[in-house]
C-alpha cells in the first residue's frame, strides 16, 4: 500500500501540505458561503488560487474534496474528565453549536434536511461530522452512568438524539440557530430525566 503510494505520487514536485490545507480550507469557505453545491472543483480553484489539476491530482472527483475538507475539520476536543457530567455535556452542544455554525456553516444543515437533493454530501457529513461529535456526547453520557452521576436505565441514544436534534428542529422551525443559552437550557431541561436519583 505505501509503495503504491510512493509510486502514484513520485512523478512531479511532492504535495505541499500547505496547499492542501488551502484547498480544504477554500471548500469549508464555500460550503459555508454556498452549501455543498457550491463546493466545486472550478470554484474551489478559484477561491485558493490553486491549479484545478492540483486539486485533481489530490482529488477526483468533488465528493473526495468535501470528504477530505470535512474530515479537515478538527475533532471536538474532549473536556477534561474530571468535571460534572452536566458541564461536559454543556461544553460539548456548545462545540457542536459552534462546528455547525462557524466551522461547516447552517447551508450544510440545510443541505442535510433534504438529503435526497444531494445524497452523496449527506452521507460524507453524517460520517465525517454528525457521527463523531454525537458518539463523543454519547460516550460522555455513559462515562455518567459508571461514575453514578446519570442512570443506568435511561435510553442515552434517545437522549442524545433529543440534545443535538433540538438545535437542528429550532433551526429547521425558525430558519435561525437558537439563542446563546441553548447548551444550558437543553441540558436544564433533559437533566431531571437522566440524573441519578
Amino acid at each position: 500500500m505505501v509503495e503504491q503510494d510512493i509510486a502514484r505520487s513520485a512523478p512531479g514536485r511532492p504535495r505541499s501540505a500547505e496547499v492542501s490545507r488551502g484547498i480544504n480550507l477554500a471548500a469549508l469557505a464555500l460550503l459555508r458561503e454556498r452549501g455543498p453545491q457550491g463546493v466545486t472543483v472550478e470554484a474551489v480553484a478559484q477561491y485558493s488560487g490553486s491549479a484545478k489539476t492540483t486539486i485533481y491530482r489530490r482529488y477526483k472527483n468533488r465528493y473526495e474534496l468535501l470528504r477530505s475538507s470535512l474530515a479537515f475539520v478538527e475533532d471536538i476536543p474532549e473536556p477534561s474528565p474530571g468535571l460534572p457530567v452536566r458541564e461536559r455535556l454543556v461544553y460539548l452542544l456548545t462545540q457542536f453549536r459552534h462546528g455547525l455554525e462557524e466551522v461547516v456553516g447552517l447551508r450544510a444543515l440545510v443541505a442535510l434536511l433534504h438529503g435526497d437533493e444531494d445524497p452523496e454530501f449527506t452521507q460524507v457529513f453524517r460520517e465525517t461530522i454528525l457521527g463523531p461529535r454525537l458518539e463523543v456526547i454519547f460516550q460522555t453520557l455513559r462515562s455518567g452512568v459508571e461514575s453514578g452521576e446519570l442512570r443506568a436505565d435511561a435510553d442515552y441514544e434517545t437522549v442524545v438524539s433529543m440534545l443535538a436534534g433540538s438545535f437542528i428542529a429550532r433551526f429547521a422551525v425558525r430558519g435561525a440557530p437558537p439563542p446563546a443559552d441553548w447548551a444550558d437550557a437543553v441540558v436544564d431541561t433533559i437533566w431531571p430525566a437522566i440524573r441519578a436519583a
